[in-house]
């Protein structure tokens, strides 16, 4: 029951922080609400298509791979005009940007509320609310990590 307080508490503060704005006083929103707006105002950060289709499951060690670190291939394309050659080099640059920094950060904080919106249907509904349902000491400790996890990841969060 801790784990669940401390992740809707933290689910709870980043939507505050998110929306800009307090939640109601005397309304009841769900640990599943609010990570679900804490996801979907992350991904207003970033076109949902490239995270689920390129970034989602891209582990840090293959972020830089995704683009060349260098623009050695695009110098020796005798089909493109210097000018093209240019633009696409900035493009490229702006990209790895977005990678690096915003965008990598962004896809890691939906990867924890993902995460945790998992975990939250095995280990946090069925220990708050009663369950036959077996709980297992190394769920309550992977739940633990995930809701630390979930503090680091998403900003606004810290108390």
């Amino acid at each position: 029951m801790f784990l669940r307080k401390a992740a809707e508490g933290t689910a709870k503060r980043y939507r505050e922080w998110a929306e800009g704005t307090a939640l109601p006083p005397g309304r009841f929103f769900s640990l599943t609400e609010n990570l679900r707006a804490a996801r979907n105002k992350l991904l207003e950060g970033i076109p949902a298509s490239v995270y689920e289709k390129v970034l989602r499951g891209t582990s840090k060690e293959h972020r830089e791979l995704l683009i060349s670190a260098d623009d050695s291939d695009l110098d020796g394309n005798a089909a493109l005009q210097p000018a093209d050659k240019g633009k696409l080099k900035s493009k490229r640059n702006d990209l790895r940007t977005v990678l690096k920094h915003d965008g990598w950060a962004k896809m890691e904080a939906v990867e924890a509320v993902d995460r945790v919106l998992e975990m939250t249907a095995r280990v946090l509904n069925p220990a708050s609310h009663g369950s036959a349902t077996p709980l297992y000491e190394e769920e309550v400790c992977r739940a633990k990590k995930l809701i630390d996890r979930l503090e680091q990841a998403l900003p606004g969060t810290q108390k």
